[in-house]
């Protein structure tokens, strides 16, 4: 390094380095003495920095060396013994500063031990325990015991003598954020990532494997709290031991790699949607002959309908033609299928409250599909509290008396979801039949096949992507997940450009824009998928 940047480096920490030297020797003069010879002592050697980026660790570690050199010069001061103090062991300064540094230092790498190393050094040097009463508490052999004693005074060793650093997570945690797209339970996934020592022990080792005592370094997190945290991600196979190792077993869409698809695929989004926008205005005419609202509707509101319906077809048809050339979810440590996967962001490039297609039960012959676009998040906000509210959903698709023993009938009815009369629900939603819905689909091929082309495009790109951002474990996966993470994003980019457009007019007020149900005959009741 050269010293002019050297000395623009030491002119932006000037007021660390004065403090640094001040929290040492409580006195301003020999403060400013010890900041000084700091700064002459770099500048005199810092051309023998080869790496810019060890540039701290090369002045904090000369900066150590000489508040050493000058507790040392000061001992060197002659000084009058009495009589009485013969005999007497009186310890420098320099020996008492070493001395807590290096109580420091042990207390530091005893927290960065594995757990039966830990286990075992603590029984014998700290209880006083011998080998053979270790062995019994721990369930080892007393040669094991020995071994282990043995190899952690030279781990100890090794590691006092290393200028360790914890790494930037350890005081500025980043965020974490899980998604799931599957079949089952995934509540005990989301309970999981509630707190932040989970998602980021992911983040760390993300990139590649890390030790314990890496990941220990880099999150500041002694091994002790952090072997159970590992352990539960383990288990879950979140998180994969290589050898002594643990790496990251989902994949994180990064805020920076999603930016990039986005751009690259820009003007895939343009191209369908201007498409896509051209045919909905030559079929309005066709679509106008049904009725799936109990009233009339404005040419606005039936562009909303059909334009959601063919992107919600389109989607179903990708995720089948998926399925047939990827195959099943894979089972999940909780008995579910599908994929956890996360981002290192707050959902910044999501496009979605929530998506929820053929959301229904095998039981009523009915089932009902709302998405939640970020589009028009002050419209529309259906948010689901468990199958009761599913249930008053599908009660008001078939017209049945209210449940009153369902608590969300009430919020559906106030949130503007359901009608009630006289006891008799009715949705505030368009409603098909399954001849009708099978009418419309044919309506809206060219719809729907401009919509699962872009998908197919989009998808093709992300995981071409994908595939050069991950780690290897992660390449067989790819495909499959940019799939699930992109092939929606088609739906919403096309919604977005026909608003800008003015294809489609966003309301004034409350509406609910895109979502329906459909009525099936009992004999032809369809198994929903969420």
């Amino acid at each position: 390094m050269d010293k002019a940047t050297a000395s623009k480096l030491i002119e932006a920490n000037l007021m660390n380095i004065y403090g640094w030297s001040f929290s040492r020797m409580y006195d301003k003069t020999e403060a400013e003495d010890l900041a000084q010879d700091i700064i002459y002592n770099v500048l005199k050697s810092v051309d023998r920095l080869e790496n810019d980026d060890a540039f701290y660790g090369f002045l904090w570690k000369i900066a150590e060396n000489i508040f050493k050199a000058k507790i040392r010069k000061k001992t060197r001061e002659a000084a009058v013994l009495q009589e009485d103090d013969m005999g007497i062991y009186w310890p420098t300064p320099e020996e008492k500063y070493i001395n807590e540094e290096e109580i420091q230092c042990l207390r530091r790498e005893l927290s960065l031990l594995a757990g039966q190393y830990r286990e075992v050094t603590v029984r014998y040097y700290i209880r006083g325990k011998s080998c053979s009463e270790i062995s019994a508490e721990l369930d080892i052999s007393v040669d094991m015991v020995k071994y282990y004693l043995f190899k952690t005074r030279k781990i100890l060793k090794e590691g006092i003598g290393m200028n360790r650093e914890f790494g930037e997570m350890s005081y500025n945690p980043k965020i974490f954020r899980m998604d799931f797209w599957g079949n089952g339970d995934n509540s005990v996934y989301w309970e999981l990532f509630k707190r932040k020592l989970p998602g980021n022990i992911l983040l760390a080792a993300a990139d590649k494997p890390l030790t314990l005592t890496e990941l220990s370094l880099e999150l500041g997190v002694a091994t002790a709290y952090l072997e159970d945290e590992v352990d539960i991600l383990e288990e879950h196979d979140i998180l994969k031991k290589i050898g002594d190792k643990y790496q990251t077993n989902i994949i994180i869409f990064t805020n920076e790699y999603e930016k990039k698809v986005l751009e690259k695929c820009r003007p895939v989004y343009e191209m369908s949607a201007q498409l896509f926008s051209r045919v909905l205005g030559d079929k309005l005419p066709e679509l106008k002959m049904f009725r799936p609202y109990r009233a009339e509707c404005a040419d606005n509101s039936y562009r909303w309908i059909f334009a959601n319906l063919a992107l919600v077809l389109a989607a179903c048809r990708f995720d089948k033609k998926r399925f047939d050339v990827l195959g099943e979810y894979p089972p999940l440590s909780n008995g579910s299928c599908g994929f956890i996967y996360g981002y290192d962001n707050e959902y910044e490039n999501l496009c979605f409250n929530g998506i929820y297609r053929h959301y229904g039960h095998e039981r009523e012959n009915a089932w009902i599909s709302v998405i939640n676009y970020c589009l028009f998040e002050d419209c529309q906000s259906w948010k689901p509290h468990g199958y009761k509210t599913v249930e008053a959903m599908l009660d008001a698709v078939n017209g049945k008396e209210a449940n009153e023993e369902n608590d969300e009938l009430l919020r559906m009815i106030e949130e503007g979801f359901i009608f009630s009369d006289k006891g008799t629900l009715s949705p505030n939603f368009p409603v098909f039949s399954r001849s009708e819905m099978e009418k419309a689909e044919l309506l809206l091929e060219p719809l729907i096949n401009v919509a699962y082309d872009c998908m197919a495009v989009v998808c093709d790109i992300a995981a071409e992507m994908l595939k050069n951002t991950v780690p290897k474990i992660h390449r067989e996966r790819c495909e499959q997940l940019a799939c699930i993470r992109f092939q929606n994003d088609a739906m919403a980019h096309i919604m977005n450009a026909l608003v800008e457009q003015g294809q489609l007019i966003m309301p004034e007020g409350k509406a609910n824009l895109c979502m329906f149900g459909v009525k099936t005959d009992s004999a032809e009741r369809e198994v929903p998928s969420c």
